[in-house]
């Protein structure tokens, strides 16, 4: 029995000291932006929701490092999109530099208006989650426009229906999903313990939905339309092995530096000096710069929410494959071709809404810039789950 509780804690010790490696050896590769060994980081804990499933919060805490020392997250309210906040934070922070160690665990009580059900996650962050949010840290990104590098500034607990969160780590112009398999479980609570103040007015948790839910109108109908579809984030989440290029028919075409990706799942980013990811989810939407001589074109891509899903799932069939996402500009910039390549075989996206602007020294004062768009009248859509 000895022998056996010896053998454990060698190997518990074993563990931790490798858990412990992995994470420094993080610090190996020259960073950009931060000391190789920091630890600790100026951000704050943020909350969020989809537009169309907005949520209310309690209480939110956020573990700091391997501390007993918890800060939290002061915004209620939720619903600005995925990973999307616009609260700010209430932090106790007794350091100097006001930098904090990265989150190890959380706590979150919240109430879904369109389920009327009160969910609880406390959990602890894995080694690994923690590990990845340290690399992230560390590395920071590049800023082309600006010519610096950027650190990530906020931890978002983004809520989803059926006690769903992901977490994101979001900076200025970018935001990256790192965990989207927490889960929390329903609790029993009565609204009086929620919020006093909204029981005393509505009495019951019917009419304080049905209140809350007057600020998202749009919420409403597209509950009313679809319901709480529930795969459809787990469609968002999906991750593709796939690069987005560019082919301009005219070769004196330059394409420009500071373009942006958002994807279904509300990550994106700028153009970057190197590639930082292998995969990414369907995207959702693209804004470029390219120049022809002393013509400037700015374009921008809105990409139909079944399409793209069904498409990358048809595509990427087995998921393993590898692709690319390619956008075909003509000669006159005024036509254009939007296909995946995948093992040869393209699979084109017929439905996205395209409409490109122009400058030149002679039109540059003039108020109407647009050169180019396929739709008329149509609106853009939200995604359902975004």
């Amino acid at each position: 029995m000895m022998n056996r509780y010896i053998f454990f804690k060698q190997t518990l010790l074993c563990v931790t000291l490798f858990s412990s490696m992995a994470c420094s050896s993080l610090g190996n590769k020259t960073s950009n932006f931060s000391k190789d060994m920091d630890t600790a980081f100026n951000w704050q804990p943020q909350l969020s929701s989809p537009r169309n499933y907005p949520m209310e919060v309690m209480f939110a805490k956020v573990r700091l490092g391997n501390t007993d020392n918890w800060i939290g997250a002061m915004g209620r309210f939720t619903g600005a999109g995925l990973g999307k906040s616009d609260g700010s934070a209430d932090i106790d922070n007794d350091s100097e530099d006001g930098k904090l160690e990265i989150p190890s665990g959380i706590d979150v009580v919240w109430l879904s208006y369109l389920e009327k059900k009160f969910y609880r996650l406390k959990a602890k962050l894995s080694p690994d989650l923690q590990c990845r949010m340290l690399k992230l840290f560390r590395e920071g990104y590049y800023d082309y426009p600006l010519e610096r590098y950027w650190t990530y500034n906020s931890f978002v607990i983004n809520l989803l229906p059926n006690g769903h969160v992901w977490l994101y780590l979001t900076g200025i112009g970018r935001s990256t999903l790192v965990c989207d398999s927490l889960i929390g479980e329903e609790v029993s609570m009565s609204l009086k313990e929620f919020d006093e103040d909204g029981y005393n007015f509505h009495k019951t948790l019917d009419a304080f939905c049905r209140g809350r839910l007057r600020d998202y109108p749009k919420a409403e109908a597209n509950f009313k339309q679809y319901g709480i579809p529930d795969s459809l984030w787990e469609k968002y989440s999906q991750r593709y092995r796939y690069q987005i290029d560019y082919d301009f028919e005219d070769p004196k075409a330059i394409l420009g530096n500071d373009y942006v990706y958002h994807f279904i799942t509300g990550e994106f980013f700028h153009k970057d000096k190197e590639e930082r990811f292998d995969s990414f989810p369907c995207i959702q939407n693209i804004e470029m710069l390219w120049n022809v001589g002393t013509t400037k074109y700015a374009g921008y891509f809105f990409f139909d929410e079944d399409e793209i899903i069904k498409t990358f799932a048809r595509a990427f069939n087995p998921h393993n494959k590898v692709g690319k996402l390619i956008i075909y500009v003509s000669k006159y910039n005024n036509r254009f071709n939007i296909y995946l390549l995948v093992n040869g075989e393209k699979y084109p996206l017929l439905k996205t809404k395209i409409h490109v602007f122009y400058y030149t020294p002679q039109n540059k004062n003039k108020k109407d810039h647009l050169y180019y768009w396929n739709y008329d009248g149509e609106v853009i859509k939200d995604y359902i789950g975004g």
